[in-house]
């Protein structure tokens, strides 16, 4: 099954990261290497994830103005889901396992005040092919105060779904995991008639970002960002109890969707420290309307200690066609659409923590006798949910905020990680 690892985690959880950066033949090249492992429960033992996420990146210089790169990540996914969303969802879960491979190559050109890059990717797994290509740019204006930044990437993805044919979508069926996406005829992403479909999605992203310095000791960024999605986007896996029938979910098929954010970073040279500030909106065409804002402090303590804490407070609206599993179950359908992700519902959520590095320089000896400067980062965050009075997120005892929070307490998700980086 698919999984997107980018949406905020709405149950409880335990993450690890390690990376370790690997020797390179010249000391201009670059190369990193790290494992990260992603661990949720949900209460009562009702469902889960493992996610085991190895990743690998190389770096180039060929010559003092192009350098290129490459990189390599896959995900080792294992765990069980609610195969229906209705009100009882949470009773019973269904196994599933998959793996998720993904390569990065990139061309990157720069001279004194400006760069740009381009890059081909390829991700593969077993019902969903992705190729993207993509390219920004970047320049120091006169002064060297402002940068100005643009990148855009387009990708050409195809999901396999169930070929219901000419089925309403209020009878279509799910796909299976017993579904042959990838071994008709030993092709990979080739239609099985009759039993499944390749369907397309386009991705269209385009960011600008602006950083300013507005004193020697205060920047300010701003960022704006878009993206045009065009296909199906439908979990082709998850089903929906309306009334009796269980169909597969059906959202639409163009989603426009763009947000706005600032960045206000201070240092303190007195403190040897620096205040951070955050805030972000987002806005779609399927009215999930966002916002969130962190504040964060950075403090140096002594020459080797850096001590990181923040503090951040997310809400979003539910998209249009979106309800609670009990209304879908006893109320029907709000039109055409409707779904059972919970990243559509309406969330909102705290998360607090803090951050340690602890920095080791090599000096005249290299750390290890191979790293010019060696960083343990340790990383502890606790998510908590409905930390804000709002009745229209509390009302439904059956809803989705009883399907996803664990254990039914403030606390709904932690989130731990241990890096280690090393420079030569």
């Amino acid at each position: 099954m698919r999984l997107q690892l980018a949406a905020a985690p709405l149950a409880g959880l335990a993450t690890v990261a390690l990376g370790v950066a690997a020797p390179a033949a010249f000391a201009d090249d670059r190369a990193e290497v790290s494992t990260s492992l992603f661990a949720e429960k949900r209460d009562g033992g009702k469902g889960g994830l493992t996610v085991i996420h190895p990743q690998a990146d190389f770096g180039i210089d060929l010559g003092r103005f192009v350098s290129l790169d490459a990189s390599y990540s896959a995900d080792a996914v294992s765990g069980a889901t609610s195969v229906i969303y209705q009100a009882d969802a949470v009773s019973s879960a269904t196994k599933f396992s998959d793996t998720r491979q993904e390569g990065t190559v990139g061309l990157g050109f720069h001279g004194r005040r400006s760069r740009i890059d381009f890059s081909a990717t390829l991700g593969t797994e077993r019902d969903y092919l992705s190729h993207a290509i993509g390219g920004g740019a970047s320049i120091d204006l006169p002064g060297r105060n402002t940068t100005v930044a643009v990148a855009y990437s387009h990708s050409f993805d195809q999901v396999c779904d169930k070929d219901n044919g000419t089925l309403t979508p209020e009878e279509t069926k799910a796909l299976t995991g017993a579904d042959p996406c990838n071994k008709t005829d030993g092709v990979f992403g080739k239609d099985k008639p009759g039993t499944t479909i390749w369907r397309d999605l386009s991705i269209d992203t385009a960011q600008v970002t602006v950083t300013q310095n507005l004193t020697p000791t205060m920047n300010l960024q701003i960022a704006g960002y878009g993206q045009v999605l065009e296909g199906f986007q439908s979990n082709p896996y998850r089903r929906v109890r309306i009334g009796q029938n269980s169909p597969q979910e059906h959202i639409p098929n163009t989603r426009d969707r763009w947000s706005l954010s600032a960045r206000l970073n201070r240092f303190l040279p007195k403190l040897h420290g620096a205040v951070h500030f955050d805030a972000r909106f987002y806005d779609d065409t399927w009215r999930v309307i966002a916002g969130d804002v962190e504040l964060g402090y950075s403090q140096y303590i002594g020459k080797s200690l850096l001590l990181r804490l923040h503090a951040r407070v997310y809400q979003q609206s539910a998209a249009k066609f979106f309800k609670d599993a009990f209304f879908y179950q006893t109320e029907s359908t709000a039109g055409e659409f409707f779904t059972g992700d919970r990243e559509l519902s309406p969330v909102r959520n705290a998360i607090i923590g803090g951050k340690l590095t602890l920095i080791t320089l090599g000096g005249d000896k290299p750390v290890w006798g191979l790293f010019d400067k060696l960083q343990l980062n340790i990383k502890a965050d606790v998510l908590l949910l409905d930390v804000l009075p709002a009745d229209n997120l509390a009302d439904n005892p059956m809803g989705i905020d009883k399907q996803f929070i664990y254990g039914g307490s403030l606390i709904d998700a932690v989130i731990l990680q241990l890096g280690l980086l090393g420079n030569y």
